[in-house]
């Protein structure tokens, strides 16, 4: 297996451990280049909307964001699936999200998100109500399995070498509860 390729997967877990803001920027430098360069949270389904982030900047928002209000992100290197060929790798992950303790900023942003998908455009209004109450409910049911709780989760991607290893799409799923 490519030491260099897993020396990226390291450094990202241990910058998501240590949930450090004030290197995100170094951070920042395990992500492509390129300007299509994406990350699809678990909720992504359309091509730049909800959870599909596109740009460094945008990806930016999203870990600056899960490094405040989600839980603690555990890869499973000894399950790690990479092929190679030339400048690119593509992979499969096993990982775990540990509940944190709540805080009430998370709580405020979780109604923000609530909002968000209640004004969704060219959406009906019953799929707004029923994607915001399904969001709501996720995350009293998370409150109520507990701090320690471990949700399973897969995630997939590219990365590109550009001088080093760099993750040039980064997919987070999760399955359906």
């Amino acid at each position: 297996m490519n030491e260099d390729i897993i020396k990226t997967f390291e450094t990202f877990q241990e910058m998501y451990t240590l949930r450090d803001k004030d290197n995100i920027d170094v951070f920042m430098m395990l992500f492509s280049d390129d300007d299509d360069v994406q990350m699809l949270g678990v909720g992504a389904t359309v091509p730049d909307k909800y959870e599909w982030y596109r740009g460094k900047d945008e990806i930016k928002d999203i870990v600056l964001s899960d490094w405040t209000y989600w839980g603690a992100v555990h890869f499973d290197m000894s399950n790690i699936h990479i092929t190679e060929k030339n400048d690119v790798a593509w992979f499969k992950l096993s990982a775990t999200l540990e509940q944190l303790p709540p805080h009430d900023a998370a709580w405020e942003f979780y109604a923000n998100q609530m909002k968000e998908l209640l004004d969704k455009e060219n959406v009906i209004a019953h799929d707004r109500i029923f994607e915001a109450s399904h969001f709501g409910v996720r995350r009293l049911r998370e409150r109520n399995l507990g701090i320690g709780y471990q949700y399973n989760m897969v995630l997939t991607g590219v990365l590109v070498k550009e001088g080093v290893w760099k993750f040039h799409t980064l997919h987070w799923s999760m399955p359906v509860e």
